[in-house]
């Protein structure tokens, strides 16, 4: 009896510790996000949001996308994994380094997670890059995400699809806004695939190029402030702030067609010209800010 007994709790603990091993091979199967293989768990990383949703995520640079794509949801728990011992670890709490010779995922610019300050420390030694917080490192994230996205664009022309946007795809892809009401803001993104994306501003458009950051874009799109006429949005002429709210974000971002025109709004609402580039820096780093 006591030998059957002694089978059956060796049996119990044998089961308990599988079925805790295959909830972590489940963890390590792939990103949620962009489907990438989680073989090397460095710089996996854990989303529960309150609605109890599980995401397993295989860089940081997913997870601020996923986190951009869903900025209406309660994160309730988010883990990193220590670059050493691939334990999960409380993200916030951990000790990253940003940069290094190293390799990073998804990005140039590495981030990685420490629990202990002294290894982030002999990393850096080793290695190079610089310590940073938790804060530091999602904003360089989002900062990086544009770099990323430039490396995959492939200059294209517009599709027939430009013509009758609004009526193809009358609502926003991420927040759901009317295109019609935002038709002076609206964005369009058109993949190399063929595929898509309609949204209600140049800052939902971002959202859609971070979430979709590996895929060859062949042309952004962006409404003239005035005419509500689509144009190439890397010609045309941007304005960052001023008197004006923005849509989806604080510090607004306007295009128009012609030089004059971008001027007297300047002349009537404040705000500065910029280019297209400085517009997505700033789109990111806004992104960020929202979110935090």
């Amino acid at each position: 009896m006591k030998k059957n007994l002694l089978i059956t709790c060796a049996l119990v603990f044998i089961l308990s510790v599988l079925a805790i091993a295959q909830e972590n091979i489940k963890g390590h199967g792939s990103c949620s996000l962009c489907g990438m293989r989680l073989d090397d768990s460095r710089n996996r990383m854990s989303i529960e949001y309150d609605d109890r949703t599980k995401l397993e995520m295989c860089s940081i640079h997913c997870t601020a996308a996923e986190f951009a794509a869903h900025r209406e949801k309660t994160l309730k728990r988010l883990q990193v994994s220590d670059y050493n011992s691939n334990k999960l670890i409380d993200a916030k709490k951990a000790y990253w380094v940003i940069g290094g010779n190293k390799l990073g995922v998804m990005t140039k610019r590495a981030k990685w997670a420490f629990e202990k300050k002294e290894e982030a420390e002999q990393f850096i030694r080793d290695n190079g890059g610089q310590i940073a917080t938790f804060d530091e490192a999602m904003k360089a994230t989002f900062e990086d995400m544009y770099t990323g996205i430039r490396i995959t664009h492939k200059k294209g022309t517009a599709t027939d699809i430009t013509m009758a946007d609004m009526e193809n795809l009358p609502e926003c892809t991420y927040c759901g806004m009317s295109r019609h009401q935002y038709a002076y803001s609206r964005a369009l993104v058109i993949y190399e695939d063929g595929t898509v994306a309609g949204t209600c501003s140049i800052h939902c458009a971002a959202v859609d190029l971070a979430v979709n950051m590996n895929k060859p874009v062949n042309s952004i799109m962006i409404a003239d402030y005035h005419t509500r006429k689509l144009t190439d949005a890397e010609k045309a002429v941007w304005i960052i702030g001023g008197e004006k709210s923005g849509v989806m974000t604080k510090r607004a971002k306007w295009a128009f067609e012609k030089r004059e025109e971008a001027e007297q709004f300047i002349n009537d609402n404040g705000g500065r010209i910029s280019t297209f580039d400085e517009v997505m820096k700033a789109t990111f780093e806004d992104t960020y800010e929202i979110l935090r």
